[in-house]
């Protein structure tokens, strides 16, 4: 099923962290740039797919306030969809998995898929307990904090920590690669801003031990990719090929549907809204050893030219907090040999992107494979 289907193109708006622009422009600028990156015309984009929810406790979830629909923006853009979605889960990896599903059901061509974040005026990300009511498991959870700034977040490093003998160094070991990573990311909200060792230990608690440089910096900004199957591919185009997508259920069924394994590898873009959650994943694909995630980023092998290059564009810690999008746009730079000053040798990108309880992942190449004709098809736009 995912032999023959491709990312075709990229596009990435400007990133800032607050703006007078509204997520419309931010939306629009991300989806033709992706266009022009994948040599196609509005007109051929028959699919859509969006992930327009706004996660911070206080939004107003307001259409083209702080959140863009499918309605929205094929309105703005002119698209005449054959097939569109808006997905409530929020991440790129699940957005990747849903278009496929329709490209290889054959319901359209070209997928143009969006998500955008936007830190609305008056209004903050501060992650707080919302309404004053409560339904379901947030019964037994809300009342405690356990959703205040990351707490359950926080719980799981302490616990982590703990069971593996680790501490706050490790955890800036991990800012501290986010930060050097995003230099070179001429996107990133921190790429002019180095961060030593004192100035992030100092740095007042968020809910510990992740500290203020542990979390993710809120943006205003939107990024949108094209994909379609490989028989579509426009003229001049640079695919990375979808060899494989699971869910935090079975992780082990992205390893099953590529035909790979963790050693196979050439670079990790794992999703760390806070600092400690590449520890959990690293883990948990069997990269390192239970408990081995701080050593292996401590002792360099997480480098650009170490074993595995992680978040090589600086992660959601350097770039700013795009949901994944930004994990999910390195990947597929990796995969095509387009990331510049950050390419690490050519090979399978993994993407995942998510928390703990509720992450998706996807696989991309820079090679077909194998028995796959490699066919394009002239853009007419």
């Amino acid at each position: 099923m995912s032999g023959g289907i491709v990312i075709a193109g990229f596009g990435c708006s400007g990133i800032t962290r607050r703006s007078r622009r509204g997520i419309a422009a931010f939306a629009l600028d991300a989806a033709l740039a992706a266009l022009q990156d994948a040599r196609l015309d509005r007109a051929e984009i028959d699919g859509y797919v969006g992930a327009p929810f706004a996660t911070n406790a206080g939004s107003p979830h307001a259409e083209c306030g702080d959140e863009i629909s499918l309605k929205s923006v094929a309105g703005m853009m002119g698209l005449r969809l054959a097939w569109g979605a808006d997905l409530y889960r929020r991440y790129p990896t699940d957005m990747v998995a849903a278009a496929a599903h329709a490209l290889a059901a054959g319901t359209c061509r070209h997928v143009l898929g969006l998500r955008a974040m936007y830190v609305a005026p008056g209004l903050d990300y501060a992650t707080g307990n919302g309404a004053a009511q409560a339904f379901g498991a947030d019964q037994m959870t809300k009342p405690y904090a356990y959703t205040i700034a990351g707490a359950r977040f926080a719980a799981r490093a302490w616990a982590y920590m703990a069971r593996h003998g680790a501490g706050r160094e490790e955890l800036f070991a991990v800012v501290d690669l986010a930060r050097r990573n995003a230099a070179r990311n001429p996107d990133a909200i921190w790429r002019d801003r180095p961060l030593d060792r004192e100035s992030y230990l100092q740095a007042r608690p968020v809910a510990e031990p992740h500290g203020l440089f542990d979390c993710d910096m809120p943006v205003c900004g939107a990024q949108a990719f094209v994909m379609c199957r490989a028989a579509d591919l426009p003229a001049g185009a640079s695919p990375a090929w979808l060899t494989g997508w699971s869910g935090f259920g079975r992780p082990e069924a992205l390893w099953q549907m590529s035909g790979r394994s963790p050693a196979d590898l050439a670079s990790a873009q794992l999703y760390d809204g806070f600092s400690s959650m590449v520890w959990e994943w690293l883990d948990g694909f069997g990269i390192t050893p239970p408990g081995g995630a701080p050593a292996f980023i401590r002792d360099g092998c997480a480098e650009p030219d170490g074993r595995l290059p992680l978040n090589t564009f600086g992660g959601a810690l350097g770039e700013g907090r795009l949901h994944g999008m930004g994990h999910l746009r390195e990947a597929y730079l990796q995969a095509t040999g387009r990331a510049g000053p950050r390419q690490v040798r050519p090979g399978p990108a993994l993407v995942q992107v998510g928390p703990y309880d509720d992450s998706s992942f996807v696989l991309l190449e820079p090679d077909a494979p194998r028995g796959t004709a490699r066919r394009t098809a002239r853009s007419t736009g």
